[in-house]
C-alpha cells in the first residue's frame, strides 16, 4: 500500500514536470517561463552557495518564531473569547475585523512603528499565525455539549476546573488544525515581508532574482521555498501524530 502511494505521488510530480516543460516549450521565452531543466540547474547553483543556506535558516527562524508566538497568542485569545461571555462581547468584534485585514497590509505600519528589519517582519508573521489558531480554539470550545458543562457543575467542579478539564481538552484537536493552517500562513507572511523590507531570506532571494531578470533563479527559489515549507509541515504532522496522538480522530490527511 505504501509503495503504491509513493508511486502515485511520484507519477503526479512527473506529470506536473512534463506539463511545465510543455508550457515552457510552447512559450519559448525563458525570461517569461523557464523550463524545468534550466530551473534545476539554477537550483543546484543555489544549493552550492553558502548565502542560500543562510537565507533558508533565516526564513525558517522567522517563520518558526512568529508561528510560536502567534499560536500561543491565538490560543490565549481564543480560549478567553470561547469560554467567557464578557470577553467574547468585548473582543469578538475586533477579532472578526482584524482577521479580514491581510497581514501584508501591516508591513508599512510595522516599519513605521518598529523600523525596517527583523521586528517588523516578526510582527507580520505573528499577526498571520494568530487568527486561524484563535478562530479554531473558539470553535473547539463551542463544540462542547452543554450537558457536559452542566454535569461538571453538578459534581461541584469549579469554573477553573471545568475550563481546564473539559473545555481545553475539547479544543485541542481544533487548535492543532488551526496551528497547521497558521504554519502555512507564517511562511506566506514571512516571504512577503522579506520581499518588501527584508535584507535576507528566501523572499529576498526571490525578489532579488526578479529584479535582475534572473527568472530561472527566481523559480528555483520558489521551488526551494516550497520544499522547506513541505518539510516543516511534515515535522508538524509528526509532532501531532506522536506528542498529541490521543487527540487524533479518524484518518489523518497529510
Amino acid at each position: 500500500m505504501t509503495s503504491s502511494r509513493t508511486l502515485l505521488g511520484l507519477s503526479g510530480v512527473l506529470a506536473a514536470v512534463l506539463l511545465w516543460a510543455a508550457g515552457a516549450a510552447l512559450t519559448a521565452n525563458t525570461a517569461l517561463l523557464p523550463g524545468p531543466v534550466g530551473v534545476a540547474g539554477s537550483f543546484g547553483e543555489l544549493l552550492a552557495q553558502e548565502s542560500t543556506r543562510a537565507d533558508v535558516v533565516g526564513t525558517l527562524r522567522r517563520a518558526a518564531l512568529g508561528f510560536g508566538i502567534g499560536t500561543a497568542g491565538g490560543i490565549l485569545v481564543g480560549a478567553a473569547i470561547g469560554a467567557f461571555a464578557l470577553v467574547r462581547r468585548l473582543l469578538n468584534p475586533y477579532l472578526n475585523f482584524l482577521r479580514m485585514v491581510a497581514p501584508i497590509a501591516w508591513i508599512v505600519p510595522a516599519t513605521i512603528w518598529l523600523g525596517v528589519g527583523e521586528p517588523s517582519i516578526l510582527f507580520v508573521v505573528v499577526y498571520a499565525a494568530a487568527f486561524p489558531v484563535a478562530i479554531n480554539t473558539i470553535s473547539g470550545i463551542a463544540s462542547v455539549e452543554p450537558d457536559k458543562l452542566r454535569m461538571s457543575r453538578a459534581v461541584g467542579s469549579s469554573p477553573g476546573g471545568t475550563f481546564f478539564r473539559i473545555l481545553i481538552p475539547a479544543a485541542v484537536p481544533y487548535v492543532l488544525a488551526g496551528a497547521r493552517l497558521a504554519l502555512g500562513l507564517s511562511f506566506m507572511a514571512v516571504v512577503g515581508a522579506e520581499m518588501v523590507v527584508g535584507q535576507s531570506g528566501l523572499g529576498h532571494l526571490i525578489y532579488s532574482a526578479r529584479t535582475f531578470s534572473d527568472t530561472s533563479t527566481m523559480f528555483a527559489g520558489i521551488v526551494l521555498l516550497g520544499l522547506v515549507g513541505y518539510l516543516a509541515d511534515v515535522v508538524f504532522l509528526t509532532v501531532r501524530r506522536t506528542v498529541f496522538a490521543r487527540y487524533n480522530a479518524g484518518r489523518e490527511v497529510g
